[in-house]
């Protein structure tokens, strides 16, 4: 999605762009038709025969940057413009979290990556893990954060209902979410005797969908009955109503145990909330930057429910401040014209053989 977003808005500042899928036409091609984005669907099967594709393809558009989008496509980038001097290749986002040190798929597309003339991540721990996994990419990765539309993500017309206070969760209820944290928490509040408050979760009951809910999500609604939490904590599945979500809660809960860098977080913070947060990736640090929450223990249910505790007993004043900090922070970090004006100085940097490494490395609060 942030790489159709870039499209769109590189496509509308007067340059020429292509979007390339090696593989079948995907649901957002008629979207960027529409907008005037052409898109080139290949459908090719088979490593050699999606590189021999692709190359075809550079050969034909002539493209200034490939920026390829993933860790696979930009090992097809790589390998596909082979010993070309015509064709800068940006490769994006190999985020280490989902790897093992030992797992045969990291060395030989670290190994790749280094043929890329460029390689963009979304957080500054991705970029100091990478730089250190793979020492030959030092000078090479940068850093550009997701852009977000904040007009559209902004707080509401008025401040929610005090009674009861809502905490907000978005994601899928899987593992990685953290669903039985949660749940564990809403149950240790109520054996403090802590009340007015309610968690409503939002997002698909399993990564499959909510006509295909996960074991973790059928373990934490079985939890919930058994310690009778159902009017503290709802699972609400899907939901088109997103922004009506934020804007209607007091504060967002996010305590993945894995990340590359959360949406929800950004989309929350735009709306003016603060944010309760798990140790991974940047959270910690626009946390503290932003000064808009807690960052808790992402194993320890009384970590995440003395936050809680916090949140719900602070002014309401402070925790006003609090979202208008996050608001101001996501503004500042997140807009899409920083999210795009970025990425425009990263292939100028790429075409100019300028090193790359601290060209996007500005003070987001500024």
């Amino acid at each position: 999605m942030q790489l159709m977003r870039l499209a769109v808005a590189l496509q509308n500042r007067g340059h020429q762009v292509q979007v390339y899928c090696y593989t079948r036409p995907s649901e957002y091609d008629e979207g960027l038709r529409a907008q005037g984005v052409e898109v080139v669907a290949a459908g090719m099967k088979g490593r050699l025969g999606k590189i021999r594709q692709m190359r075809r393809w550079m050969h034909d558009f002539r493209p200034d940057i490939v920026h390829a989008s993933m860790k696979r496509a930009s090992v097809l980038a790589v390998l596909a413009r082979g010993i070309s001097r015509k064709v800068k290749v940006l490769a994006s986002d190999m985020s280490t979290a989902t790897y093992n040190r030992r797992s045969l798929a990291l060395w030989p597309a670290l190994l790749i990556f280094g043929g890329a003339h460029g390689v963009v991540t979304q957080t500054e721990l991705n970029r100091k893990s990478l730089q250190t996994l793979a020492p030959w990419l030092r000078g090479k990765v940068s850093v550009v954060r997701n852009g977000l539309d904040t007009e559209i993500f902004r707080p509401g017309p008025g401040e929610p209902a005090i009674e009861p206070f809502r905490f907000c969760v978005v994601g899928s209820v899987y593992a990685v979410k953290n669903p039985a944290l949660v749940v564990a928490a809403v149950a240790e509040l109520r054996r403090r005797g802590v009340g007015g408050f309610r968690v409503d979760w939002y997002g698909r009951r399993g990564l499959a969908g909510d006509s295909s809910p996960s074991e973790d999500y059928r373990v934490a609604t079985e939890s919930i009955v058994v310690n009778a939490l159902e009017p503290w904590l709802t699972f609400h599945g899907e939901t088109r109503e997103i922004l009506r979500a934020y804007q209607s809660s007091h504060a967002l809960i996010h305590v993945s145990v894995q990340e590359g860098f959360p949406n929800a977080v950004v989309e929350a913070m735009s709306c003016g909330l603060p944010i309760i947060a798990s140790p991974v990736s940047d959270l910690p640090q626009i946390v503290a930057e932003a000064d808009n929450g807690w960052v808790v223990d992402a194993k320890d249910a009384s970590s995440l429910a003395d936050a809680m505790q916090k949140m719900i007993d602070l002014d309401p004043a402070q925790r006003f401040e609090m979202g208008q900090r996050s608001r101001r922070t996501a503004v500042s970090w997140f807009s899409k014209e920083r999210f795009v004006d970025e990425y425009i100085a990263l292939y100028q940097s790429l075409l100019t053989g300028r090193s790359v490494q601290d060209e996007t490395q500005s003070n987001y609060l500024n």
